[in-house]
């Protein structure tokens, strides 16, 4: 066998496992990107093994907002009108829904806001046949913006994320400089963020970010360097308050020290044993009373900004 051939069958096979690897890639990447929407029975299960859930919320009365985003399917929203002049929208994590954002309905309805919970795509009662880790669930929240706006004129709306609904309040508010704040809980910065649980070297996570941003691109048609949270936080004005727990295993509390470093004048609260999304229940108290001086003191400084004006 001459050499020609031996390099034929080298290319051919290199050609060929990484074929099997970027199948393989895709094929893992679908369990995230375009999981099984959970149904309602299966939150409300969820929250109260897990979190905390009452089955009164279910019949706090609200509005039910349908409308066509702008990538073409329907996106269903939930508005709490409880009389007061400013709005929290809350944004529910990865595979979950407008369910699992009722136990902050509560704690806001009790702080003085009115609330609105969308659920994003491919979560719910939304259409949209991928998740796409805010890339382009933000979209979708800016133009709930400014559907609450034509609907609620002249109330003040701040917004309030977990997880991945964190992640995308960081885009958003970074796109709408006329939010009142930002509460942000346990999101993550970036994918490299995200892959901070499985590889300690930042050069790794470089490379399987930049990977995985070839995969996505080509395999589900998003960009997953617009899932950029880090680079966003350093273009938001309004006041922040950033939430993680130090336990954190699905999104590593390194995620919210990259955060605090690209907002340093952000108020930080970390919290030490809770699971992910779970300080609520853990130390339920402390959280809110965390949000409840920080709601304070913002709008203290909205009030202010106001005046200025």
């Amino acid at each position: 066998m001459n050499a020609g051939y031996i390099i034929l069958i080298i290319l051919g096979t290199a050609a060929i496992a990484a074929f099997l690897v970027f199948v393989s890639t895709a094929v893992a990447l679908k369990q995230i990107l375009k999981p099984r929407k959970r149904l309602t029975d299966e939150l409300i299960a969820h929250e109260k093994a897990v979190k905390i859930f009452s089955d009164e919320w279910l019949s706090v009365p609200c509005e039910t907002w349908k409308r066509v985003s702008r990538y073409g399917y329907e996106v269903t929203g939930y508005y709490y009108d409880f009389g007061f002049d400013r709005i929290m929208v809350c944004l529910h994590g990865h595979n979950s829904s407008h369910i699992s954002q009722l136990k902050y309905m509560d704690m806001f309805r009790s702080l003085g806001f009115d609330v609105f919970i969308p659920d994003h795509r491919h979560a719910g009662n939304s259409g949209g046949d991928t998740v796409t880790m805010g890339a382009k669930e933000k979209w979708d929240v800016v133009d709930w913006l400014q559907l609450i706006r034509e609907r609620r004129p002249g109330k003040r709306i701040s917004v309030f994320g977990e997880s991945m609904g964190a992640a995308t309040a960081i885009m958003v508010t970074a796109i709408d400089g006329n939010l009142g704040y930002l509460i942000e809980y346990c999101g993550y910065a970036n994918f490299q963020g995200l892959l901070a649980r499985y590889f300690k070297s930042q050069r790794l996570r470089r490379f399987f970010a930049k990977y995985i941003r070839f995969v996505v691109k080509y395999v589900y048609r998003f960009d997953s360097d617009e899932c950029d949270a880090e680079k966003a936080m350093k273009r938001i004005s309004c006041s922040v308050l950033i939430i993680h727990s130090e336990s954190d295993e699905t999104v590593p509390y390194e995620n919210a020290l990259i955060l605090y470093g690209a907002k340093p004048d952000a108020r930080f609260k970390s919290f030490k044993a809770a699971r992910h999304a779970c300080s609520i229940k853990t130390y339920h108290d402390e959280f809110v009373e965390t949000i409840k001086d920080f709601v304070s003191d913002a709008e203290k400084a909205c009030k202010e900004k106001d005046n200025v004006r």
